[in-house]
């Protein structure tokens, strides 16, 4: 089922079907099988894949994003140095007893450690990159590490919160994580590349990698 689900997401990189089509497909695979979903895929005439073909432009230079996890790295592991000096005093100054401040700065501490973790791991992290050109001519730019594991627990947490039609959506979103998560394994694995056109005149980049 892996090389199934990377054919679909292979599909949507070079613009055969669109990110909501690529969805749909994923979701059959899951509810049908993958049989079902490959003969969608490859039925020019399937009703679900009816639409506009995207074109994928280039995407941003994300070696260079890759390397900015040394940034909060290097914040917080200075925290956790400071922190842990000061921790340091106080159970001197205090001869061994635990105090009030001693507590308090033991909790920022931990938190400077766990940051430290996480801005460590995240250095394996996929980034996600939106670029959004508007019809009036201005740019926004989005970039920040998406760790696709935390990603999907939160959807999985956010199922039990809503209701049957957002539930499904938030089920089509897992799926495309999942097999997002599966690809990017891959070695040599080139960035998943979503561009979407609004009616308004807009351009959406969308770009996972």
């Amino acid at each position: 089922m892996k090389e199934e689900r990377r054919q679909i997401l292979q599909m949507l990189q070079e613009g055969t079907i669109t990110a909501d089509q690529a969805m749909e497909l994923l979701q059959a695979m899951d509810e049908e099988g993958e049989d079902t979903a490959v003969s969608l895929a490859t039925d020019p005439y399937a009703e679900s894949l009816s639409g506009d073909i995207l074109t994928p432009h280039e995407p941003p230079n994300l070696d260079r994003y890759r390397q900015f996890w040394k940034i909060p790295f290097l914040i917080c592991l200075a925290f956790l140095v400071l922190f842990g000096f000061w921790l340091r005093a106080i159970y001197l100054s205090a001869e061994g007893a635990i105090t009030f401040g001693f507590i308090c700065v033991w909790s920022f501490f931990m938190l400077a450690f766990l940051a430290t973790l996480l801005a460590f791991f995240s250095r394996r992290a996929a980034w996600l990159h939106v670029r959004v050109q508007e019809k009036a001519g201005h740019r926004i730019a989005i970039s920040l590490p998406l760790p696709l594991g935390l990603a999907g627990w939160g959807i999985k947490v956010a199922h039990g919160f809503v209701d049957e039609k957002t539930r499904g959506q938030l089920d089509m979103a897992s799926a495309f994580l999942a097999a997002a998560k599966e690809e990017l394994k891959q070695p040599g694995a080139r960035p998943m590349t979503i561009d979407v056109d609004d009616d308004d005149g807009d351009k959406v980049q969308v770009y996972i990698g």
